[in-house]
């Protein structure tokens, strides 16, 4: 396992002000309107149409922060019944009962991304639509390849059962991929006599559920059901991979949690937390559970350009029909990112004995006529469908001259998201046939071996040449599983143009995708702790026990501040105390100058000086919005925070730390939920820049962890 630091970190100013400048995360209904925020006030994390996701708005007109559903129920539940719900920006109590309300105009704006998203009008067309026996391939191919999707995301999840419930939603889904397959089935059995039965049939499948969410319109849409099983399936997806991977430290989230509500006593403690950390990799690199972090590696580019044959053909897939391969047609034939877990592990080209476990994953590709916003993560923009598949390398798939937004996904992803992209230019055997019956005169099929051990390099060499690129090298395939004609089916069954070279390049790079891909989560994990335990715990726990209803007598801040907002008192509670200096100081930790917000850990790590300096003011904490409570593990927060940035005045600007530029982590000065908005000021804001540093010192000592881990691995690898 090779090292890896964060030397790419020394770029935080011009990264900042990138992200600020680039990143628009608001939503107007017209230029005369207030502006509609894609985040929760509270937590950061995104909106989206799973329950615990619905957008709240104050009832505040004033204010009108939104919230999602689990934060106001999180606060609900340790206000306990006899307890008025307070909005935390606005801080007005609300009236008996009362909660904040939907947001109708964001949640039809969810929706109609997630038609988007879907290919919902497709469906609805092929619904609607009087099919013959010449067309009717086309419903059937919708109803197999929604079917195939849906058989993916249980497989994903039930991966993980091992380290999570099983809901309900399993069932639901199985329910589903069952009439699907029925549908299908007598669909090729009697056509004709059974088509407009079958067109109903599946319309009542995909968009009518036993269980009315909210009571939304939005149940009779066509789809609706489809896409809620989808939603909640990637989401639960998502968070089962820190229960797998950080198995401890998720056990001491739920300790700390339960404590909360229970006990008026903080309990989390910092030490206990990175003790649980350093435990959970320590077993990333056991024998054992060696393969369960598995590197990413993500296909895109645009619809029908042969990504799904060339995933199937990485993950040794031979027959089509089976469910574990991705599924392919003429058209759009994935909705969002679908994971496959190759078999057998990548082996290095340098040691074949040394390998690393792959996950494969296809992601929709991007419509030619929609062009991509450049620079920008909106919903919708591939380069957020990029960003959320969060994979470690990135195959970029293309059958013709790379067009100008295509070179703006290979910045972003080298650039921006610090991954690799690999450039495969597919359906070359389209080309080698016209070139070789233009130098010869003659049919591949119809050629002598040695004629065609004449022509061919020459033609390679000329493909390569009309393919090459200065900056990348391009991998020249030819993947098709059903070749257009018979010379196709004799050349590719010569010809396997450049796939063992790329798979021996994804064998080189996977072993250090996957100690990045430790290194991410295991920040997402540090991070996630910290806001849900320490940040929001402690701001809650102060409400319920402390502060009570004497909120309003303390803001405007009088110049005694409550012994428990004392930096002594928040430090003891946190647990950093000698003993914990000591342990980071074993690790010879380094930090950019200039970046920690409080002197707490100061002589904990090692200042070293940036090529550009940045005032300290103008950092922030880590807060990211994937490491928040209730956000999608796996969803980096440079689109969730982005409202932060617009919401909030002063200091309260959104940053991209330099310690954590590598896996995303971005931060802001100050939480927005728990501002005082008039004065700009903070009862918790101590509290704040405390979690903050911890964050940030979690980078580099989670990058040590992993590189003693990783040498102690190799060594006793290379004595077996």
């Amino acid at each position: 396992m090779g090292n890896f630091t964060t030397k790419n970190s020394r770029h935080l100013h011009e990264e900042t002000e990138s992200v600020s400048n680039s990143i628009s995360n608001r939503r107007r209904t017209n230029s005369s309107t207030k502006q509609i925020y894609n985040s929760c006030t509270m937590c950061l994390c995104s909106f989206g149409i799973q329950e615990e996701r619905i957008p709240l708005e104050c009832i505040n007109i004033k204010c009108a922060r939104l919230y999602c559903t689990q934060c106001v129920n999180c606060v609900q539940t340790h206000n306990g019944n006899n307890k008025r719900f307070r909005c935390m920006y606005c801080l007005l109590e609300y009236p008996a009962h009362k909660i904040p309300t939907e947001n109708q105009i964001l949640i039809k704006q969810l929706w109609t991304s997630m038609i988007v998203k879907y290919g919902i009008r497709y469906t609805s067309h092929l619904l609607s639509k009087t099919l013959n026996q010449n067309n009717m391939i086309d419903l059937w191919c919708d109803i197999e390849c929604r079917r195939r999707h849906l058989v993916n995301l249980i497989s994903t999840l039930e991966r993980f059962s091992r380290w999570t419930q099983i809901h309900h939603i399993m069932n639901e889904t199985h329910i589903m991929a069952d009439k699907l397959l029925d549908i299908a089935m007598r669909l090729q059995e009697d056509p004709i006599a059974n088509i407009h039965t079958l067109q109903n049939e599946y319309q009542e499948i995909i968009s009518t559920s036993d269980h009315n969410n909210n009571n939304n319109n939005n149940d009779d849409m066509i789809g609706s059901h489809y896409i809620r099983i989808c939603e909640r399936l990637l989401a639960d997806i998502s968070d089962a991979e820190f229960y797998r991977a950080f198995t401890n430290t998720h056990a001491k989230m739920i300790e700390w949690n339960c404590a909360l509500a229970s006990s008026d006593q903080f309990q989390p403690q910092v030490s206990d937390l990175f003790t649980a950390i350093e435990t959970d990799l320590q077993e990333q690199c056991s024998h054992h559970r060696h393969g369960i972090v598995r590197a990413k590696i993500g296909i895109i580019g645009y619809t029908c350009v042969g990504k799904s044959t060339i995933l199937n053909r990485l993950l040794s897939i031979e027959d089509l029909a089976m469910d574990t391969s991705s599924p392919v047609r003429s058209i759009k034939s994935t909705y969002y990112q679908l994971q496959f877990d190759r078999k057998e592990p990548l082996p290095s080209p340098h040691n074949q004995s040394k390998t690393t476990a792959v996950t494969l994953v296809d992601i929709q590709g991007h419509d030619k006529d929609t062009l991509t916003v450049d620079s920008q993560l909106l919903p919708g923009n591939y380069l957020d469908e990029i960003r959320k598949a969060d994979c470690d390398i990135y195959i970029l798939v293309f059958d013709e001259k790379l067009r100008y937004e295509q070179h703006g996904w290979i910045s972003f992803i080298e650039e921006t998201l610090k991954r690799q992209c690999i450039l495969v230019r597919s359906k070359v055997d389209i080309e080698f046939l016209a070139k070789y019956r233009e130098r010869s005169g003659l049919f591949y099929g119809s050629s002598t071996p040695a004629q065609r051990a004449c022509y061919t390099p020459t033609i390679l060499e000329q493909l390569r040449f009309d393919n090459e690129m200065e900056s990348h090298q391009v991998f020249l395939t030819a993947a098709d599983y059903m070749p257009a004609s018979s010379d196709a089916a004799i050349l590719l069954n010569d010809q396997s143009f450049d796939m063992t070279i790329l798979f021996d390049e994804l064998g080189r790079l996977a072993a250090d995708a996957r100690n990045r891909r430790i290194h991410t989560l295991a920040m997402r994990a540090a991070a996630r702790v910290i806001n849900i335990c320490f940040r929001r715990g402690y701001v809650l726990n102060v409400f319920n026990y402390k502060i009570g209803a004497g909120l309003a007598a303390i803001i405007p801040f009088g110049d005694q501040l409550p012994r428990y907002l004392a930096r002594d008192h928040i430090r003891q509670a946190f647990g950093i105390t000698k003993d914990f200096r000591q342990y980071l100081l074993q690790f010879r930790l380094s930090i950019d100058e200039g970046y920690l917000q409080t002197s707490t850990l100061e002589n904990c790590v090692t200042a070293t000086m940036m090529k550009t300096k940045v005032k300290k003011g103008s950092l922030g904490a880590a807060v990211g919005g994937a490491f928040m409570a209730g956000a999608p593990f796996s969803d980096d927060i440079l689109r969730a925070a982005a409202p932060t940035a617009v919401a909030l005045t002063g200091g309260a600007r959104i940053a991209l730390t330099a310690s954590t530029a590598i896996v995303g982590v971005v931060i802001s000065a100050v939480v927005c939920a728990w501002s005082a908005v008039n004065s700009g000021k903070h009862i918790f804001s101590y509290v704040n820049r405390l979690c903050d540093d911890l964050i940030l010192v979690s980078n580099p000592l989670i990058t040590t962890l992993i590189d003693i881990n990783s040498r102690k691995y190799d060594q006793t690898h290379s004595n077996q």
